[in-house]
């Protein structure tokens, strides 16, 4: 991360990581229970466990996210580091610290420009490089960010010439001569999506002239450490589709990605379609998530976040994960694992997640019978677990743990995931029948576009250049992400955005919902119908929480979420979220922004 991140609608042991081969593609590992009891068993037990496995399938409109080949449990563990800044002054203290947090791994820089003042001559005997040397020492190992900008190169641009990319690739090949095998991977500039992010001169091709420099890059290294390219702000799978097409993949050894997102569930899905890219293009690389946190002032959230996010990026087959930062920054002061010197709860969680789940092994899903409810098993005995509220029943030597690894008495399924160790447990059953955030993209909605004949129009899955979404190009800026969303034009013209739960069943039902957004514009107008008929209405301009809306549905009436651009264009994008309950079993949600 730069010292100034721009993310758009930001919500807010030697690692063999390195030479792990890509995820198998031909099939998907899924866990699943069978015949499990329900939570007036006798038996407190889970029913036994099986490995099954599913053709993966192609990826289509109507279906956007083709199964994910993730590593199998089997695979190697994901590497969890975090993320220091010696190279922009931080004291050799940090050290001390990512020792307490049990971080095996750091990201940092040692930017080429500092590094060389003179052509052809390294000054790798800095502050920072001393730092990083330390750490080494320590027995932590490294990635690098390199920019590839110096003053002596190509007007102090990104390089073009044949000169500069080979004067990139011998710096690069100084710092392996420095660090030796405890420098791992480094990364080939710094979320490039960005505005002006590849400094590149007018006229010349970003794209094609990224390549080339990864090739000489890659050329000169030779694998190790290895080279990743790409390195996005969130994942921008759009943005880097064209860089597959241009050949980067044959040029790098992983891809590193940022994948920041203020809640967890979908990141999964966002990985599948990287992955399915990545697939069209011919070649599937490894995936390093080289950042990933949550800016909040919430602990219990960034350290349940912490938890759920390392466990989706174990499930996805990613390599290596970061979180930003090991300490708060004035920058960003409230993203660290340390404030200053004491830990905090996603510090704890951090070190927790260390001890006791990530060294077992990839995680797996289990299929627990209710798509609301994610399970994911490390190794043997260990599951971390959250989704829509219920019970959770223990048995004989099931112990169960918060995020931080508090042990918890009488644990609960809810957002904040639980880790389980044991396979004596059966969750309850969950009065939730759909959610826009845990099914989002997947179970009990459809998304449309309403225009002002009131005519519908599917949403598609779009790539785009930052997080993915459903929406359509002629449609922008109207999207649906699974924790904001967007309308689109005016009274005049609207563009409204519309989630759609189609009853399977007849039922009685309690809709609630929370919305919240800036104070700019003129605010977003919000309908609920069923069938057609408006049974509430709101205007949002700040913030605003329905109390249970009671529905009586019968099988296939339609339950209509929609939102407008109310007078004016501007200033319309906010945060949500939604559930249908059976009625009378509903809980209070808080949006997730």
């Amino acid at each position: 991360m730069a010292r100034i991140k721009k993310t758009r609608f930001r919500h807010s042991a030697l690692i063999s990581a390195v030479t792990m081969a890509a995820p198998a593609l031909a099939a998907t590992a899924i866990l699943s229970a069978q015949s499990a009891p329900s939570p007036q068993s006798a038996s407190p037990a889970l029913a036994a466990v099986t490995l099954t496995t599913t053709a993966q399938a192609a990826p289509t409109a109507a279906a956007p996210f083709a199964a994910l080949a993730p590593a199998t449990a089997g695979g190697e563990p994901l590497v969890l580091g975090a993320q220091t800044h010696f190279s922009q002054n931080w004291s050799g203290m940090a050290n001390d610290l990512a020792s307490q947090a049990k971080a095996p791994l750091l990201r940092d820089s040692l930017p080429w420009a500092a590094g060389e003042t003179v052509k052809g001559r390294y000054n790798l005997d800095t502050p920072a490089a001393r730092n990083l040397a330390n750490a080494c020492a320590a027995g932590r190992r490294l990635i690098l960010t390199q920019i590839p900008t110096n003053p002596l190169y190509d007007g102090g641009l990104w390089v073009t010439s044949e000169e500069g990319r080979q004067a990139y690739a011998a710096y690069l090949d100084a710092l392996r001569q420095k660090f030796g095998t405890c420098l791992v991977a480094i990364e080939l500039g710094n979320e490039i999506n960005g505005a002006r992010a590849m400094a590149f001169p007018a006229g010349v091709d970003p794209t094609s002239a990224y390549v080339r420099i990864a090739a000489t890059a890659h050329a000169t290294l030779g694998g190790t450490p290895a080279l990743l390219g790409g390195s996005t702000n969130m994942i921008g799978t759009g943005f880097l589709r064209p860089l597959f097409a241009a050949g980067l993949l044959d040029q790098v050894d992983g891809l590193a990605v940022h994948p920041y997102r203020n809640r967890g569930e979908a990141l999964d899905l966002e990985m599948a379609r990287l992955n399915a890219a990545m697939d069209e293009a011919g070649k599937r690389v490894p995936v390093w998530a080289t950042e990933f946190g949550l800016a909040t002032t919430d602990q219990t959230t960034a350290a349940g976040e912490l938890i759920k996010q390392a466990t989706l990026l174990s499930a996805s087959g990613v390599a290596q994960a970061s979180w930003y930062a090991l300490i708060d920054q004035a920058g960003f002061p409230t993203m660290g694992l340390f404030t200053g010197t004491a830990l905090k709860d996603q510090g704890r969680a951090f070190r927790f997640v260390q001890d006791s789940v990530l060294g077992k092994g990839r995680a797996t899903r289990i299929d627990m019978g209710d798509p609301l409810l994610f399970a994911y098993r490390f190794g043997t005995d260990t599951t971390v677990i959250w989704g829509a509220p219920r019970g959770l029943m223990l048995g004989k030597g099931t112990r169960a743990y918060g995020p931080t690894g508090l042990a918890l008495r009488s644990p609960v399924i809810g957002d904040e995931p639980i880790v389980l160790v044991g396979k004596a447990f059966t969750p309850g059953t969950s009065g939730v029948v759909a959610d826009t955030l845990l099914g989002w993209g997947g179970t009990g909605w459809r998304y449309f576009v309403r225009d002002k004949a009131e005519r519908d129009t599917v949403l598609d899955w779009v790539d785009d250049s930052w997080t993915g979404y459903f929406g359509n190009r002629y449609s922008r800026p109207l999207r649906i992400n699974n924790t904001s969303a967007a309308p689109a034009g005016t009274a005049a013209a609207p563009l409204r955005a519309v989630w759609r739960y189609t009853a399977p069943v007849a039922q009685m039902l309690d809709w609630r919902a929370c919305f919240a957004k800036s104070a700019s514009g003129d605010g977003v107008d919000l309908t609920l119908k069923q069938n057609g008929k408006v049974v509430w209405q709101g205007l949002l301009t700040s913030t605003l929480t329905v109390a249970p809306v009671k529905l009586v549905v019968a099988k296939v009436d339609t339950i209509d979420m929609i939102a407008g651009p109310n007078q004016t264009a501007g200033g319309d994008a906010f945060f949500y979220r939604a559930t249908l309950s059976q009625r009378g079993r509903s809980q209070a949600i808080t949006c997730p922004n």
